[in-house]
């Protein structure tokens, strides 16, 4: 059926082309609207070569007629019969100047030779002005359509229709005749003609399917006997049915085998592991038997060897093995701590040489004070300090910077008094906003924002975003950074700039206090900016410590 209604389809797309054509055709133009006769005499012999090119090009043509809005017609005057086109002209007006969209008509018939047509009407508009001018008829033969229809591969008793719009037989395979109606051909059989699915026709069980075909309007009609589709699977099916008992005998036979060699030496294996279960360690496994299952009991009773072994070096060792790794944890934090890039130290030396060279102004005792600050924070002994504290030492960082670019950026921190009391680790925040500045804002043309917000998830961890508006990353510079911080490398920020602070760093020293639902995650678009949000436990300012399952 999809073939069929594909060919009828691409049938249908060459009558149109072919019909444009014709239709815009500048001889049939002219010969439209021309009074002149001698002019009218040549464009007829133009217009005569057109349509014998269209006709020997596409087979489905039988004639083809222009008849002009002064009702003047030009026709294919081998083929076409002036009753057809009278009984088109009753149907569809197409003479009126209300007929403006072509139509596939429905099957028409050939009084002198008794065969059914079907017409496409085009109207022809002026390709000066876009007025109607005329109309275009094509006369196309069925029997091209049941040559179509009858090098379809169907089943013996299969029947196969196609319908026009008023549901008139076009062809059919089994001889039923075109220009009858289908609800009549179906209930001269006693079927329903609303059926959609099972029917029986000509007293066998069938399967009816339906498709229509929106460029014609015309329906195809498949009724296929449910017998037919099966039939070539019985040989199958007799097939399947000795080889499902041949194969239930052959699977007794080995489960009966299996049962005898290897069923009851497991269950002595289950039986001998519910007591191990029960803390019988020095109970040992017998089985006589050397196949597969003795040689599993042999591994067993090995394995209880050495687990009993293992037992007493673990309990021997356990004390010495936690206080081995509180070291090397302790070893790791100290290390990584040391790790912060001193590039903020070197930027802000430059930064107070330049001015107290250039100015003279107290704007070098101020950014002597905060770094003074900066440094008294950055040696306390204590790794776990207040959040309050911390941006004391970015507000100091940022008093710098806002000296440094005299006001370029704008600054913005929103942290409730609740938040700022809650404890965290030590100079985690003040490299991220660094990095920012120098990364995001410092590279960016005009004003810049830097945002700083701390709130309570949802989750129930205490979130600090840090966001800019610089220039931001590429998607390989964020897939770049976030592998380095998900593996704990020496990554820093835009890959191997080497002014960046490592993100990793400081991820990891959260990762290794608190555990791996705490860290960092960067999102970052290039041209529009970067947001780094932090995760961290709540830490009441006693101590207490609001961790996550």
């Amino acid at each position: 059926m999809e073939q069929v209604a594909l060919n009828i389809d691409t049938i249908a797309k060459n009558v149109e082309r072919d019909s444009i054509t014709v239709s815009y055709s500048k001889f049939v133009q002219e010969l439209m609207v021309s009074d002149d006769i001698i002019r009218k005499t040549e464009l007829n012999e133009y217009v005569t070569e057109i349509f014998t090119h269209t006709r020997s090009s596409n087979q489905n043509i039988y004639s083809i007629v222009l008849l002009s809005s002064k009702d003047k017609q030009t026709s294919d005057s081998l083929h076409y019969n002036n009753d057809i086109l009278k009984t088109l002209e009753g149907i569809y007006n197409f003479k009126s100047d209300e007929f403006r969209k072509p139509v596939f008509s429905s099957i028409v018939r050939d009084r002198s030779d008794a065969f059914y047509y079907y017409s496409y009407i085009s109207p022809i508009f002026s390709s000066y002005d876009n007025s109607k001018i005329g109309s275009c008829i094509f006369l196309l033969d069925t029997r091209e359509l049941e040559k179509l229809v009858n090098t379809t591969e169907l089943t013996k008793n299969s029947l196969l229709l196609i319908l026009d719009a008023d549901n008139r037989v076009i062809v059919s395979n089994k001889g039923l005749k075109a220009g009858d109606y289908y609800e009549d051909v179906f209930w001269q059989e006693g079927v329903s003609s609303t059926a959609k699915d099972e029917i029986v026709y000509e007293g066998k069980k069938s399967l009816v399917q339906y498709k229509k075909i929106e460029s014609t309007d015309w329906k195809i009609i498949s009724v296929l006997p449910t017998a037919e589709l099966t039939k070539d699977m019985k040989p199958i099916v007799t097939l399947g049915i000795w080889l499902g008992l041949i194969m239930i005998i052959m699977l007794a036979a080995i489960g009966s085998i299996f049962m005898y060699n290897t069923t009851r030496p497991i269950m002595l294996i289950v039986r001998f592991l519910s007591r191990v279960g029960d803390r019988e360690l020095n109970y040992r496994l017998k089985i006589p038997s050397t196949n597969e299952v003795g040689i599993i009991a042999t591994h067993i009773n090995h394995m209880l060897d050495n687990v009993e072994e293992m037992t007493r070096n673990t309990v021997e060792n356990q004390t010495s093995l936690y206080e081995a790794e509180l070291s090397k944890k302790q070893a790791e934090l100290s290390a990584l701590q040391s790790q912060i890039n001193p590039h903020f130290l070197y930027n802000t030396l430059n930064c107070l040489s330049s001015i107290g060279l250039a100015y003279d102004v107290s704007e070098v005792v101020s950014i002597s004070s905060a770094m003074s600050s900066i440094f008294r924070y950055s040696i306390k002994g204590q790794d776990l300090v207040s959040i309050k504290d911390e941006m004391g030492c970015i507000k100091d960082y940022l008093l710098i910077m806002d000296i440094r670019y005299q006001g370029k950026f704008e600054i913005v921190i929103e942290m409730k008094e609740s938040i700022l009391e809650m404890k965290s680790l030590k100079m985690i925040l003040q490299p991220i906003v660094e990095n920012a500045m120098y990364h995001g804002l410092e590279m960016k043309t005009g004003s810049g924002r830097l945002s700083i917000q701390g709130f309570i998830s949802e989750e129930g961890y205490l979130q600090i975003d840090i966001e800019d508006d610089g220039i931001g990353m590429t998607e390989a510079q964020l897939s770049e950074l976030l592998t380095g911080i998900r593996e704990s490398a020496n990554t820093e920020l835009l890959g191997t700039d080497k002014q960046g602070i490592g993100l990793s760093n400081i991820n990891k020293r959260i990762r290794l206090q608190f555990g791996a639902q705490y860290g960092l995650d960067v999102a970052s678009e290039a041209g529009k900016g970067t947001k780094v949000t932090v995760r961290l436990p709540i830490i009441e300012p006693t101590g207490k410590m609001h961790l996550l399952l």
